[in-house]
Formats: structure tokens, C-alpha cells, sequence
């Protein structure tokens, strides 16, 4: 079955920030309270069915939310890396 969209409507997805030339792909976060997202869970999502490794860069003072965490604890392929 073909979905049928109007003029205004489109697909959704979302792209990592930057791709690596290896095996992986860079997000990068600024905020206080990082939740999940619709990018977060689509490019990890993603990142497991092609074997890809998904860094989200986020600041020192991040808090992750409570869905975030068990959401990081069932896919291996998303790694957190804090920087300032």
C-alpha cells in the first residue's frame, strides 16, 4: 500500500550530525536534561540494524532522563560521551 501525502506533508526522519568514515555516527547535544527522542530512538534504532556505533556528545552537567537510561541499557550500540 503507497501512503498518500499532500504537498505539506512528508516523511519523517532525522540524520546524525556527522557520519565517520568507520563504523559510526557523532550526535551532539547542549542541554541541561537530555530526554528521548524521536532522533535519539530513530538513529539508535538505525545504528543497531547496520552494526554502526551512535555517540551522543552531551555537556558535564547533562542529566539523562529516566526513559533515556533504560533505553541506553537495552541498545549497545549508543555510547554517551560528556564533555565540557
Amino acid at each position: 500500500m503507497e501512503a498518500q501525502y499532500t504537498r505539506w506533508q512528508t516523511r519523517r526522519r532525522s540524520l546524525p550530525d556527522q557520519k565517520k568514515s568507520g563504523n559510526g555516527w557523532i550526535l551532539g547535544k547542549s542541554c541541561l536534561t537530555l530526554h528521548l527522542t524521536y532522533q535519539i530512538y530513530n538513529l539508535a534504532e538505525e545504528a543497531e540494524q547496520q552494526k554502526a556505533i551512535l555517540r551522543l556528545i552531551i555537556p558535564q552537567k547533562c542529566k539523562l532522563s529516566p526513559e533515556l537510561t533504560d533505553f541506553l541499557k537495552e541498545h549497545k550500540y549508543v555510547k554517551v560521551i560528556r564533555r565540557d
